[in-house]
């Protein structure tokens, strides 16, 4: 009988550390979504700063000691920034440059076509729309999925956590997270906020490697026509 009792005690010991190390895990993935907002966000206005000569924004960096969800309100306002900016100007280039306009949008053109007629388009314009790739960036940006990208706007237990609370121990952790204390519901609420975060993250990262990767082939190719 005591024997008995001994093993169930090392299963369920062993199975709370399983769950201890699994919520470390899961808080420091949330951890690194947020701060992973932020360097996508920032290298976003880079961008447009280096080939529009204008940003929405300064930089912003994530506040360890505010909570998740005050961080991703910042990064909302400064995503709606960069979004209505590029919307602005999509109005513009296919209002007053329909032809640039739909030299960028269309699939029906080589790269290299297309690469020397912006650059044509470029001179002729003086650098109006910003550098020869400003129009490219605000054109591509305006027509992404970058509003449903953005950090969700319900409130959410495990938001209310700071980025600093993500990196205590899971004693800690489940302490700040439940009432009464459980390590189950401190798991499942992390993980439902990880959830809430990672899909919309990664396809907000794939929205500026598809900026970035269509600047740089277009780039690339207009040296080489040189």
């Amino acid at each position: 009988m005591q024997c008995g009792i001994k093993l169930l005690s090392l299963l369920f010991g062993k199975k709370d550390e399983l769950k201890k190390e699994e919520l470390i895990r899961s808080t420091q993935t949330l951890h690194h979504y947020v701060h992973k907002y932020f360097s996508i966000t920032n290298r976003l206005l880079e961008i447009l700063n280096a080939h529009l000569n204008q940003s929405p924004s300064d930089a912003i960096e994530p506040n360890e000691s505010e909570s998740i969800e005050k961080n991703c309100a910042r990064v909302r306002n400064v995503m709606q920034a960069i979004l209505d900016l590029s919307e602005s100007e999509n109005k513009h280039v296919q209002k007053e440059k329909h032809d640039l306009y739909s030299l960028i949008t269309t699939s029906e053109m080589s790269l290299e076509d297309k690469a020397k007629q912006i650059k044509d388009l470029n001179q002729k314009t003086m650098g109006t729309l910003g550098e020869m790739f400003g129009p490219v960036v605000v054109v591509r940006l305006a027509n992404s999925d970058l509003m449903n990208a953005m950090p969700p706007v319900e409130s959410r237990e495990s938001l209310l956590l700071t980025p600093g609370d993500l990196v205590q121990s899971s004693a800690k952790i489940t302490k700040l997270l439940s009432k009464p204390e459980s390590l189950d519901d401190a798991l499942q609420l992390v993980q439902d906020a990880l959830f809430a975060l990672t899909e919309r993250c990664d396809s907000y990262n794939d929205i500026l490697c598809e900026v970035e990767a269509y600047v740089a082939i277009l780039s690339e190719t207009c040296k080489a026509i040189l």
